[in-house]
């Protein structure tokens, strides 16, 4: 019982000297606070020695206790960071990483102790790129295998700071538009393989390109740029729009016409008028195309804008649209279906010697078609 009251009352006196030496030391030059008032007097003055002890931070911290465990390589004086209440919460504004260091710390990376990075406790030459610090990483990635596609060692191009999964791509090689931004990587990556993939659209579509049948692509001729016809962003095969302007414009008649109006019998076919309207040409009376040695190309005649036959506009070289011929009818001068053939004589009549008379001082005057038409090429006197 006496041992145990001894003890208690040693106790009670230790714990009593240290308040008291706390209170004593706010006398000093060198008040205690925070964490230093509740050490014992021996932490800093070593073999019972009060005189001349150090009030500078890193005279215990380091030259006695060496409890910094960055060895002065951010600094020597503690007190410009820290403060004696907790050595883990530095004075605000007193350090930064990003601005002392020039790397910002973002994600897991402020979080993870300083020497995960800092490998032998080195500051000064720490490098920043990622691959520095995340070499296996890189090299043991096999979906996808980042060295073999020669992915780029700058991991935050696709990598957040937080976590390794959910890395975004940017596919800037080839944009994802349509279908191709919900596919799986491996639709167009097979086999892991990432470097070298082709961007032609036949590369991975040609199957669809020679199976389809209406249209027929392989008989028809099609390109294998899928973009021309089907776009960049379409969500399916259907609704491809063909610019058939690059092949022969569609005006006119032609532009509501259903394809196998003109493609019933495939679509290598020629582009020119006559074949598919030889028979319009043929069986045309008024006036016989044949008979009169028309030219097959239609759009001399009836213009690629028109939306009938009846809008033929001909080009008469013999002025019919003023002067005296302007309201003449075809059959005026073309007496017969043949309309290489036309008379002047009919109209000009030889009557009464009206046409000797005009022509009396006229040297080699004949009176026949075609003396007149050499002589009156366009009609006028």
């Amino acid at each position: 019982m006496f041992f145990l009251l001894l003890l208690l009352c040693g106790v009670g006196l230790k714990s009593q000297q240290k308040r008291w030496n706390a209170v004593t030391h706010d006398k000093t030059n060198f008040p205690l606070i925070g964490k230093h008032r509740t050490v014992s007097c021996s932490e800093c003055h070593l073999n019972g020695v009060m005189k001349g002890t150090p009030t500078d931070c890193e005279a215990c911290h380091w030259y006695r206790k060496q409890d910094d465990r960055y060895q002065l390589q951010l600094g020597v004086h503690c007190e410009e960071c820290h403060t004696p209440f907790d050595w883990k919460k530095i004075k605000p504004g007193s350090w930064s990483h990003e601005q002392d260091t020039g790397y910002l710390l973002e994600g897991l990376h402020k979080t993870i102790d300083c020497f995960y990075c800092h490998k032998g406790r080195a500051f000064s030459s720490q490098r920043r790129d990622c691959i520095d610090c995340h070499r296996k990483e890189y090299e043991r990635v096999d979906v996808p295998n980042h060295v073999l596609e020669q992915f780029p060692e700058d991991c935050k191009i696709c990598h957040n700071m937080v976590a390794w999964e959910g890395a975004k791509f940017s596919h800037t090689i080839f944009p994802l538009l349509g279908m191709h931004k919900t596919a799986a990587c491996s639709s167009c990556h097979q086999n892991n393989l990432y470097v070298g993939t082709p961007t032609d659209c036949v590369a991975c579509h040609l199957v669809q390109y020679n199976n389809t049948n209406n249209p027929n692509h392989i008989e028809a001729g099609y390109s294998t740029d899928c973009e021309i016809c089907h776009g960049n962003s379409a969500l399916d095969w259907y609704g491809a729009k063909i610019d058939h302007d690059r092949i022969w414009p569609l005006k006119g008649a032609h532009r509501g016409l259903d394809c196998n109006v003109c493609h019933s019998q495939g679509y290598n076919i020629s582009g020119d008028c006559v074949n598919c309207h030889l028979d319009d040409y043929n069986n045309t009376n008024d006036p016989d195309h044949r008979e009169a040695g028309f030219h097959t190309d239609c759009e001399v005649c009836h213009l690629s804008e028109a939306l009938t036959w009846s809008q033929a506009v001909f080009n008469h070289t013999f002025p019919i649209f003023s002067g005296p011929h302007q309201n003449a009818f075809c059959s005026d001068c073309h007496r017969t279906t043949s309309y290489f053939e036309f008379s002047c004589i009919d109209c000009h009549e030889h009557s009464q010697n009206e046409m000797d008379n005009a022509h009396k001082n006229v040297g080699g005057y004949i009176y026949n078609t075609q003396a007149c038409y050499s002589c009156h090429p366009t009609g006028k006197r």
